[in-house]
């Protein structure tokens, strides 16, 4: 098998993967806490005579936890598979990454020329893993106080997704693999018949620039 087909048949297994994931989580765990969080606060709701469950500290401090419990589900959801990608696009999607971002860099900018809102779906895959990959790895290692972000389809149909930031950089002859998940984002690239042009250099910031072209978006 050629290595672009043995790329394309892992990458999709590993998406196949994750959105099992995502549904058992969905369906098990997350529906057993929202009936948790609903019994507790029909109790809270309606004490008893020999149970003051409202001003039950303990009953609070567990509602308290089930809620936390309930939202870091559904962020673990939404990474693994997000909702956004199938229903709304990779616009939607990739303003989610952005929003997560801005809890932590508060300059992050975003802008697009991406017309309707949607790509082929395995293209708009691809996008949003690299930039899931590369936003949470700025967010870890950069130490930015800048992002830019910008996803263009040009007049010719190619696609073109930039990644700029103004961290601490790094010297790309010696990267190591906690540096961006370089090779990661490569292969994603690659695997859709595009490419990956990643500059860097200490004190200098990062660039990411991704471009796929309109013939292998359509095929």
């Amino acid at each position: 098998m050629d290595t672009p087909r043995l790329l394309k048949n892992i990458f999709e297994k590993e998406e196949h993967h994750r959105q099992l994931i995502a549904y058992e989580i969905h369906d098990g765990i997350a529906q057993y806490i929202s009936a948790a969080i609903m019994q507790l606060e029909a109790s809270k709701a309606n004490p008893t005579r020999d149970r003051d469950t409202v001003n039950d500290p303990h009953v609070s401090e567990a509602l308290r936890l089930l809620r936390e419990a309930s939202q870091e589900t559904r962020h673990l959801i939404s990474g693994l598979r997000p909702p956004d990608l199938d229903e709304l696009g990779i616009i939607d999607s990739l303003e989610t990454l952005i929003r997560d971002a801005r809890l932590e860099i508060k300059d992050v900018t975003f802008q697009h020329s991406i017309e309707g809102n949607r790509l082929p779906p395995q293209l708009e895959v691809v996008l949003f893993r690299i930039s899931q990959e590369s936003l949470n790895n700025i967010r870890q290692h950069a130490r930015a106080q800048h992002i830019h972000v910008e996803l263009n389809k040009r007049e010719d149909g190619d696609i073109s997704l930039l990644i700029r930031d103004d961290g601490c950089g790094f010297d790309l002859k010696s990267s190591t693999k906690d540096h961006f998940g370089l090779e990661g984002i490569r292969q994603r690239a690659r695997y859709y018949g595009g490419t990956a042009d990643i500059q860097s250099e200490p004190g200098a910031g990062t660039t990411i620039h991704v471009q796929f072209p309109a013939l292998g978006i359509q095929n």
